[in-house]
């Protein structure tokens, strides 16, 4: 009984096997017949066990002829006994019945001439391993360092590439943590770690911090590395770590060599600027007085020498005038106008002025305007100007007989342009046919004995080529060596939608009526004083000088002028400085005196700068006498309202305000005009003045800067305080001298102002205490 409930046990767990686990049991005979195969193997393999009985196992199975014969040859080989029994596992693809593909893991056993093979599949796996011998080549190969890390920031997981990135083998950093590994500043460690347990914790991404830093490799050797953090599974987080290091040095490469050309480019514009100014200061009154000296009864001879000098002076402006203008088209800094003018009028202009030079030579200058060529457009006049005046002075130089025409028509319109074609045909030398490709570059002359005959430095072209191109234009030349040249040029311009205004020419406008001005002309230079001064009076104008800004600022409180006329580079104190004082003042007949700038600095910027110091305009030396006259006329207008100009009723009039330092709005705000507060403040500023005053004198004496720094840097808070705008760019520059202990030869003019303004103040100040405490 006990047998036999053994055996339907037996029984029972072998159909259990056979049928419901996932095991796979197949046998076949010597023949390779198949003689039995489990449901668990149909349900698999899909195919019905009526299908493969008595079948061959492999011609079914297999997938390919060679495979299906060895294992053929196996089985007959075993059986038989001719090879020896092998019972290891052994791996092979089958191929299903719908075409699928499963690997089975297979163990063979040898039973009454049969072979029983039972299987396990194990295509998951297989997938799986394929999948992760993939991924390990794709790791071991690239460049970038994968690494994996847990919750508690263990690496758990690295890449084979921190060996070649790092210099570190896989194994030596498995359980640390990533950052102390890469990084050796504990604060970039510490940077690190909390920006990624934001992120792990609270899905904050704020990598800015670390997702580009220079880590320390294992060597010692410094390597830049750019992160990417992402989440992982099972709360961990994957660090791809991408090496830079090429990228980030040629970046400062380029970076460094960037910021060197940038220098040498500032260092240049620097370079030219002061060249112009200290070329413009003393061409300014070489051209002056020349001027001055023609408008003179003077001998033929006079009269052509002077005329001689003043043409020199006019062909060193120019030179300037086209090294600044090439600096500024390399450099991409100049601007480019775009204003409504009249084009008949600047062509007619332009030809004007250069029959002089024609007429000088017995040339005809020709000008042919189409009579399509629009009047009134928008564009950039100046620019044009000059373009002309280049290649028609150009073509007046190398014509020696003949003519020079200049020809302008209309190409094409829309209803918002037009293009405009120029064309400039002399009768002239000519260029050689291989140097017509040259002509354009700069300092190039089409035969090398063309500069020693003709004269010139070659930067005209140059100049009109890229000033063409600036205006959305193209230019080209043609000549004939002996023939003459013709230069062509076309430019977009924009059509006008109203009639431009025509303005005075400046040459035409008379400078015989006397402009009975009190003037202020503010100039270190001795020279342009007596130019300044001589011309002024000719002009019926009463001139006052100064020698730098705090003489300006000076006479401004001693007496009321129609206009100042300001240098900007003096000594003790500029142009900028004491217009800002000026403009600044608390009298409004002081403050409302127009200021114009007479500068040889011609940037953009310093125009810009002396606008924002506060002055009303401004005039470029070298300058002509129309346009300082014309300017004159402008604002002189301003002051006309005061009929009477004696400088004693003047003095009476700006007196008693000149004396007003103190402005106690803002402070009267701040106390809500309570007077006992004002009262303690204004005893309290009294004192501090006094102290002041005791320091500055002591500390001069004594050269003790830092002292004097303290002492101005304590006090510029009262200043502003109390209102005394006179003192307040004073003071401001007084601390930033003394604190960088420079130009402190020239501070004493400036300590003598604080001493004269601040004893005022006092005296203003006690009268205020005095009314203060009366109301009391």
């Amino acid at each position: 009984m006990k047998i036999k409930n053994k055996e339907i046990e037996n029984s029972t767990i072998s159909n259990l096997l056979l049928n419901e686990a996932d095991i796979l049991v197949i046998s076949y005979n010597r023949k390779g017949e198949v003689t039995y195969i489990s449901p668990t193997t149909e349900k698999l393999i899909g195919y019905k066990s009526k299908k493969l009985l008595g079948k061959q196992w492999w011609s079914l199975t297999f997938f390919s002829k060679e495979k299906s014969k060895l294992f053929r040859d196996k089985i007959k080989e075993t059986i038989s006994g001719k090879r020896e029994f092998n019972p290891t596992p052994y791996r092979r693809k089958l191929k299903c019945e719908n075409g699928n593909v499963k690997w089975i893991e297979w163990r063979d056993s040898l039973s009454d001439n049969e072979i029983v093979s039972v299987g396990t599949d194990i295509t998951y796996w297989k997938k799986k391993e394929a999948s992760k011998i993939q991924s390990d080549k794709i790791l071991e190969n690239i460049n970038s360092l994968v690494m994996v890390s847990n919750n508690k920031d263990e690496i758990i997981y690295s890449s084979p590439s921190v060996k070649k990135m790092l210099g570190y083998e896989v194994e030596e950093i498995m359980g640390d943590k990533w950052w102390d590994v890469t990084y050796d500043n504990k604060q970039e460690a510490i940077k690190t770690k909390e920006a990624i347990n934001n992120y792990v914790n609270f899905s904050i991404k704020n990598f800015v911090d670390i997702s580009k830093r220079k880590i320390k490799a294992r060597n010692g050797e410094y390597k830049w590395i750019e992160w990417h953090i992402s989440k992982g599974v099972n709360d961990t987080y994957i660090s791809v770590g991408t090496d830079i290091t090429d990228r980030i040095l040629t970046d400062i490469e380029l970076k460094k060599a960037k910021e060197s050309a940038e220098e040498s480019l500032k260092v240049k514009n620097e370079f030219l600027a002061n060249m112009s100014h200290e070329i413009r200061t003393p061409l300014n009154a070489i051209i002056g007085f020349t001027d001055l000296l023609l408008e003179t009864k003077l001998t033929t001879e006079q009269k052509l020498h002077l005329e001689t000098m003043q043409n020199s002076g006019e062909i060193l402006l120019s030179l300037i005038n086209d090294v600044l203008d090439l600096s500024k088209l390399e450099s991409g800094k100049l601007e480019i106008e775009v204003i409504p003018f009249n084009l008949h009028k600047q062509l007619n202009e332009v030809v004007r002025l250069m029959k002089i030079k024609a007429r000088e030579k017995n040339i005809s200058l020709n000008l042919e305007i189409d009579s399509n060529t629009p009047k009134e457009v928008v564009g950039d006049p100046t620019r044009l100007g000059q373009i002309l005046l280049n290649l028609i002075g150009n073509a007046i130089k190398f014509t020696n007989k003949g003519s020079v025409t200049v020809s302008v028509k209309q190409l094409k319109e829309s209803t918002k342009s037009t293009t405009v074609f120029f064309e400039i045909q002399d009768t002239g030398i000519g260029i050689v046919s291989n140097k017509i490709n040259t002509v354009f570059g700069a300092f190039t002359q089409a035969k090398s004995d063309t500069s020693r005959i003709y004269g010139g430095t070659g930067l005209g072209l140059t100049i009109v080529k890229k000033l063409v191109s600036l205006l959305s234009g193209q230019i080209t030349v043609e000549s004939k060596f002996g023939k003459g040249s013709v230069f062509k040029f076309t430019l977009p311009l924009q059509k006008s939608s109203s009639k431009t205004k025509v303005e005075e020419h400046e040459e035409d406008l008379a400078m015989d009526k006397p402009l009975n001005l009190n003037i202020l002309l503010v100039d270190d230079n001795k020279t342009n004083q007596l130019l300044g001064k001589t011309r002024l009076k000719r002009w019926g104008c009463n001139v006052d000088l100064a020698n730098n800004g705090i003489e300006g600022v000076k006479k401004t409180q001693q007496k009321l002028y129609d206009v100042i006329l300001m240098d900007i580079q003096m000594p003790i104190m500029d142009g900028y400085e004491a217009t800002k004082i000026i403009k600044n003042d608390i009298s409004e007949q002081v403050s409302k005196i127009p200021v114009i700038a007479m500068t040889a600095y011609t940037s953009k910027n310093d125009i810009k700068r002396a606008i924002n110091a506060g002055m009303d305009d401004y005039i470029f030396k070298p300058f002509k006498p129309a346009e300082v006259y014309k300017l004159l006329k402008k604002y002189g207008k301003i002051t006309e309202e005061n009929n009477d100009k004696n400088p004693e009723n003047i003095e009476k009039q700006i007196k008693p305000k000149s004396k007003k330092y103190i402005d106690l709005k803002f402070i009267r705000e701040e106390t809500m005009n309570e007077s006992s507060i004002l009262a303690l403040l204004i005893e309290s500023f009294i004192n501090d003045i006094d102290e002041f005053l005791e320091i500055l004198d002591k500390g001069f004496r004594s050269k003790n800067w830092k002292l004097l720094h303290e002492a101005t840097h304590k006090i510029k808070p009262s200043i502003r305080m109390f209102g005394i705008s006179k003192l307040d760019q004073v003071i401001h520059d007084l601390v930033n001298r003394f604190r960088e202990k420079q130009q402190l030869n020239n501070v004493d003019e400036r300590i003598n102002l604080c001493n004269e303004i601040l004893k005022d103040v006092k005296t203003e100040l006690l009268t205020e205490l005095k009314l203060l405490k009366d109301e009391q």
